[in-house]
């Protein structure tokens, strides 16, 4: 009796002790086609990297699960992960700790110059056909929603790259999406012509971006170590080598 016991010890110290091994390993869901953000070969990109290097300050190490946008909080309220990106408060997500911004998008609506199209806000593409990055409706204000809402011709799509496609062979009028983004899938595209002049329409406000954890404690050393890349500068040295 004293030997099983002896032996249903060790085995609970052996099962802690691997589980403490492992524990600083964090599964990250990240969404498809975020480029320059997140790339995906390689698991580079400055949103990846400033994530990564913060957690790696305070000890952990991180495994990015590459998902549909959508997909993204769902798998962090499944607990099938343990950090996501990119969310804020707008995903939809409670029961979750969100950081502080970690990094800020800025979504404009592009059209081709040689269509004279004028948008000063999110009614004047009432009427236009769009193609939006997914759940655009979600993140860009309850006036493009509702515009989005009525419009027929209004599509979103996860593939990024999808957009430049059907902008430059004019498919669609217009297309909403980040601007670097935008012109990091111009830059690579090789089945249209790209070179058309393009009109950059800056009607939303900039998207503050947090990374969704299930661990307050995990969101907290995270924090300060964002908090530490940015004193340092490392975090402005991330950005710009990535955008000039």
């Amino acid at each position: 009796m004293i030997r099983i016991f002896r032996m249903l010890n060790l085995f609970f110290f052996i099962s802690f002790f691997s589980s403490q091994l492992y524990a600083d390993n964090f599964k990250m869901a990240v969404g498809l086609a975020l480029p320059p953000y997140v790339i995906q070969n390689g698991n580079t990109g400055m949103e990846m990297e400033i994530v990564r290097e913060a957690l790696a300050l305070k000890g952990h190490t991180v495994e990015p699960v590459y998902l549909p946008f959508a997909r993204v909080p769902l798998s962090l309220k499944e607990k099938s992960v343990s950090l996501a990106l990119t969310v804020n408060e707008n995903s939809g997500l409670s029961d979750i700790f969100y950081s502080d911004s970690h990094i800020t998008y800025q979504n404009v609506a592009i059209t081709l110059a040689k269509n004279n199209l004028t948008i000063n806000s999110s009614s004047d593409m009432k009427d236009m056909s769009i193609l939006a990055f997914q759940d655009a409706t979600k993140y860009l204000g309850s006036d493009y929603a509702s515009m989005a809402l009525k419009n027929p011709d209004y599509q979103e799509k996860s593939q990024q790259d999808a957009q430049i496609l059907m902008l430059f062979s004019n498919r669609v009028d217009t297309v909403v999406m980040d601007i670097n983004i935008f012109k990091y899938f111009r830059s690579l595209n090789e089945k249209v012509d790209t070179s058309l002049d393009v009109t950059i329409h800056k009607i939303f406000s900039p998207s503050l971006y947090k990374v969704g954890f299930l661990s307050e404690t995990i969101r907290d050393e995270f924090n300060d170590a964002l908090a530490q890349l940015k004193e340092s500068g490392r975090y402005d040295e991330i950005i710009s080598e990535y955008i000039q």
